[in-house]
């Protein structure tokens, strides 16, 4: 049985027969519930595994047709939000253990083989995931070119264009959902100059997205009355307009850093990098400048740039453009669920062109499981039953609280994630802060095997049925 969300999520799927269609539906649904399982346990017969492999190795499918009705449906989520964040970054796909897989290229320095992935997600400012923007996968080359070649490469050949194109995800984002103000959000890779022409071009066309990059490079500007200068000197000799304090996440160990900053600001003109036989484009750009105050002894102040289109014109929306570069660990924390929840770096096929309709599978199903777990939080009195099955929300209430008979009416969104953490390890103490998500994806992991034991041997089932019993038995 296909799940309620998924027939929502990939209406309108066209990957060129209406047997695919079916069939992509019901892998997203069994995958769903137990996302870290490879392809040959999610399945019970056969059968079932053979038409697995044998849709990824069809010519018909690919990752884009799959990730197509869900971009859709980003779309729409996102127009119901005056404000969206697009958050853009890269991650690796280690598969040197498979030595059969074919067309993988080197990620790292080592040569350690596999995939990247460059992805865009939709999030609100109050951290709610919304869907993909975009996505592109790629393997590198085998032989690492030599800098001086990649130095001269056209730009659309380099990997940096992967930045751009994100870029451009964005705003058609932006075109698509008039109401909404899109704001494309990156680290320090993204700190290409490209970006900031391609703003102003689509300012003309009125289809812009707005940026905030964490600056990479100490450019060259043009202060107003002033002879030129580096960005990162005009910021530091720039009045002090307020503190900020907020915790930072160690990726290492999750433990918290309490930081305060002080807030700088400033609006630059600034040049492209060559052009030395042409003029140079020139842009304008606005600064942030965020120094760490009294930063622990050992430990490296945290200072950050940030360059971005919109206004700084007052204290508040300085502190508003902070608040918003400070959403981007959302992305790191899909990455998690995506890499570790749904272990894509475990599932085995045979090439490339069977992997990435398998990723955008899994990308959808990352989503999904953040979506759940911060519309907890940002709308946790929504009944459950808007999301969940009948089976699910029963069978999870039994399971956590391990009473035998379910309420008549669901739970809202906040005590059904309490009772999906709490199968995956979480304590619920009144201290414990909320659960994150990988408490969730691995009690999901479990009530999947509940509620299948609840649909064989439940009361729902036919074994209750008293005439079944009787006939079984005679």
């Amino acid at each position: 049985m296909i799940s309620k969300w998924v027939t929502i999520e990939l209406a309108g799927v066209d990957i060129g027969d209406k047997r695919l269609n079916n069939r992509i539906m019901h892998l997203l649904t069994a995958t769903y519930m137990q996302p870290e399982k490879s392809i040959n346990r999610l399945f019970h017969t056969r059968a079932e595994i053979q038409a697995c492999y044998r849709f990824f190795s069809n010519d018909l499918v690919d990752e884009n047709k799959i990730i197509a009705p869900h971009l859709q449906k980003t779309i729409g989520r996102a127009n119901e939000h005056p404000v969206v964040l697009s958050l853009s970054d890269t991650t690796s796909l280690n598969y040197t253990s498979r030595h059969t897989l074919k067309d993988s290229g080197y990620i790292s320095s080592n040569n350690a083989q596999g995939f990247f992935l460059h992805t865009s997600i939709a999030v609100t400012p109050d951290r709610l995931h919304l869907g993909i923007v975009g996505q592109k996968f790629w393997a590198r080359e085998k032989e690492k070119p030599k800098r001086v070649h990649r130095e001269y490469r056209a730009f659309p050949d380099k990997e940096s264009y992967r930045w751009l194109e994100a870029y451009r995800d964005s705003c058609r984002l932006a075109e698509s959902c008039k109401d909404t103000k899109v704001i494309h959000v990156t680290d320090r890779e993204g700190d290409i100059f490209e970006i900031f022409t391609e703003h102003e071009l689509k300012t003309q066309r009125g289809s812009a997205a707005d940026y905030i990059i964490r600056s990479n490079h100490n450019r060259t500007v043009y202060p107003e009355n002033k002879p030129s200068a580096s960005l990162y000197e005009e910021l530091e000799e720039s009045a002090v307009l307020a503190e900020i304090g907020f915790d930072i996440i160690n990726r290492e160990d999750s433990s918290k850093r309490h930081i305060r900053q002080t807030i700088q600001a400033l609006s630059v003109i600034t040049k492209s990098r060559y052009g030395a036989d042409e003029p140079r484009t020139t842009v304008r750009i606005n600064a942030i400048y965020l120094k760490e105050i009294n930063p622990p002894a050992g430990e490296k102040p945290v200072n950050w740039c940030l360059v971005t289109s919109l206004p700084i014109d007052n204290i508040e929306e300085v502190k508003a453009i902070v608040q918003y570069y400070l959403c981007r660990w959302e992305i790191e924390v899909f990455f998690k669920t995506f890499k570790s929840g749904c272990k894509v770096e475990e599932k085995s096929l045979r090439s490339a062109a069977r992997l990435f309709p398998l990723f955008s599978l899994y990308l959808i199903l990352a989503w999904r499981i953040n979506y759940l777990l911060h519309m907890s939080r940002v709308a946790p009195e929504i009944s459950c039953d808007v999301f969940f099955e009948s089976s699910e929300w029963k069978v999870a209430y039994i399971a956590a609280t391990r009473k035998k008979i379910p309420p008549m009416s669901p739970p809202t969104m906040e005590v059904m994630l309490s009772y999906i953490a709490k199968l995956g390890g979480y304590l619920g103490r009144k201290k414990d802060p909320f659960p994150g998500v990988k408490v969730v994806w691995s009690g999901m992991s479990k009530l999947s095997q509940y509620v299948d034991a609840w649909e064989l041997f439940g009361p729902e089932s036919r074994a209750d049925d008293a005439n079944f019993v009787k006939k079984t038995y005679a």
